[in-house]
């Protein structure tokens, strides 16, 4: 028993050693294994395999991906799984859980105006460093680095638990995403790692679930937090669940470790180049954060930022190119169509699909007169819908193999949702709200997470964990691009009405501002009756052209779908450790 266990912990499938040690892969067994599912059908083989040399460069590009999950048995496996869940959880849930406390800790460090950098600080750090953890991961090892990343997410939640002042709060929210990158990053790398082609879509189904409840969760139990006992507890509570988690990856979760010296794997890492990129995400973000808002687009910092993060960005792609001896993100990946396509085209979901968690909220803040927390319950059908379709096509692809069809169906669902969401207006009523959203979380939820198989379906096993992190990347720049061009067209469409109402009502002027950075001041304040009918209805108007933008950038990720490849799923023939 004790040498099974032993077996179970530390050694991979003889095939994957012996490629790893010797630099090649066994093709032939690669060939001897029959694909579970051959084809989508007989119309999908025929738009799918383009030609023979199509089939062979997929042959060639997968080199073992996934053919070889790390052995161990089915109730170790389940364990991991529940503590790779939970630092997903984690992770997922610091992005929204302080948008409801915020208030309450600008009142509380008589600093309102600096607590937009609550979020931004967390949301910068998490982005920019997504590329380099796939690489840390492959170079110094999966658990080591996951370690780390929860390590330095633990210190940042009690920087920000115990934090005194707004300066401190904000840097440990910086310190918190550096480990909230890594959590989101090496989840996913190391489901990869433990399970088969054939049976990842299903456990990538739940963890999709389990980030769209915390999208929900997080706002309701910031609130809860925050009225009921202190705000500090979204950032305590971190501390007894990661430690939990840690216990449990390090007694249970045991991976194949590079052998190299540290310096030796320290020279693999593209520095440069990550520093490079960081600095580029930085700047851009920088900008669409605080463009039209904190300061004038035509502002000389807000145009500095845009052209010396573009600079970065062409200065990294050039390093990556011809400098990198290990690139962060390896050029040859992009000559892969569905890996080129697939992340390109989560750039344009990642900027559709927080349109409605973040503004359908506002919507009924001032239609509704919903308090924050309630604001964020009537988000349910959204992100239900979403949560359970997730679940239930990652079953599907577990069982049939299908993806392509349901990614290709699921987008243009989620688009004509996204279109829906323009009907939003003082007279809409429940069911259409609930339809809409109930539409829109159905097409993401086929979406989500089987994006992820057609990434890691396509690319080599040597840039496994470098394709799934950059799929991510995409999707939570995408995100966060997506909030600040949103809102720079809320604010280019409600600021002029703000303004000709001020003209007419000169009384009210300062009321009317207040509601820019506050919509339920619209209800707090002594405003006349048919005045306050007036600003809402611009807001709604405002609200539409939002909603209109969102259709484009999900229409334009829905076309990248389209000429995607089925690439069957492979069934794995390894033995499983036993206890």
């Amino acid at each position: 028993m004790a040498e099974a266990a032993k077996a179970s912990q530390v050694s991979l499938p003889a095939t994957t050693t012996q490629s790893r040690e010797s630099g090649t892969h066994n093709d032939v067994d690669l060939e001897k294994q029959t694909p579970k599912h051959s084809a989508e059908g007989s119309n999908a083989d025929a738009a799918d395999d383009d030609s023979a040399d199509d089939a062979k460069k997929d042959a060639e590009n997968r080199e073992n991906s996934g053919e070889a999950p790390v052995p161990m048995t089915q109730f170790r496996r389940i364990i991991v799984f529940i503590s790779l869940a939970l630092t997903m959880l984690l992770g997922s849930l610091d992005l929204t859980i302080v948008t409801t406390a915020i208030p309450k800790i600008g009142e509380e460090f008589h600093a309102l105006s600096d607590t937009t950098w609550i979020a931004t600080a967390y949301m910068l750090t998490t982005t920019a460093l997504q590329p380099l953890y796939g690489r840390l991961s492959d170079t110094f090892g999966r658990v080591p680095v996951l370690i780390s990343a929860i390590l330095v997410f633990m210190a940042g939640s009690a920087a920000c638990g115990w934090a005194q002042s707004m300066g401190v709060l904000i840097f440990g929210r910086a310190f918190q995403g550096i480990g909230g990158a890594g959590l989101f990053a090496l989840v996913f790398i190391i489901i990869s790692d433990v399970t088969t082609e054939e049976e990842r879509p299903a456990y990538l189904g739940i963890l999709g679930a389990v980030w769209s409840i915390a999208s929900v969760v997080g706002p309701v139990l910031g609130g809860v937090f925050s009225d009921k006992a202190s705000w500090r507890w979204a950032f305590w509570l971190n501390l007894p669940v990661a430690g939990v988690v840690l216990i449990i990856i390090v007694l249970l979760l045991r991976m194949p470790i590079p052998r190299d010296s540290f310096w030796e794997k320290l020279k693999k890492v593209d520095l440069l180049g990550s520093l490079v990129l960081v600095g580029a995400v930085v700047m851009l973000l920088l900008a669409l954060t605080w463009g039209g808002k904190t300061f004038p687009w035509n502002s000389a910092r807000v145009i500095c930022l845009i052209v010396f993060g573009v600079v970065l960005l062409v200065i990294f792609i050039l390093i990556e190119w011809k400098v990198a001896l290990e690139p962060t993100v390896p050029i040859p990946l992009f000559q892969i169509r569905n890996v080129s396509l697939t992340v390109i085209s989560q750039l344009f979901i990642g900027i559709a699909m927080f349109s409605p968690m973040f503004f359908i909220p506002i919507w009924y803040t001032i239609v509704k007169n919903s308090s924050a927390i309630s604001a964020g319950l009537h988000l349910l059908p959204y992100l239900l819908s979403l949560s359970l379709v997730s679940v239930f096509s990652g079953f599907i692809v577990m069982k049939t193999g299908h993806y392509r069809t349901l990614i290709i169906v699921g987008t243009g669902i989620y688009v004509l949702g996204a279109g829906l969401l323009i009907m939003f207006d003082e007279q809409t009523n429940m069911g259409e709200q609930i339809g809409f959203m109930i539409i829109m979380g159905f097409g993401l939820g086929f979406n989500i997470q089987n994006v992820l198989t057609v990434v890691q379906t396509a690319s080599p096993r040597k840039y496994m964990a470098t394709a799934t992190t950059l799929l991510i990347f995409m999707r939570v720049l995408g995100s966060s691009l997506g909030i600040a061009i949103l809102q720079s067209v809320l604010q280019n469409s409600i600021i002029p009405k703000l303004d000709l109402l001020s003209s007419q009502y000169p009384k009210y002027a300062d009321d009317f501002t207040a509601s820019l950075n506050d919509q339920s001041a619209i209800y707090k304040s002594d405003l006349p009756d048919d005045i306050r009918t007036e600003l809402v209805h611009y807001y709604v108007l405002a609200l539409q052209k939002v909603f209109i933008a969102t259709v484009p950038f999900a229409a334009v990720g829905f076309l990248l779908t389209l000429p995607l490849k089925h690439i069957p799923l492979r069934k794995a023939t390894v033995a499983i450790g036993g206890e």
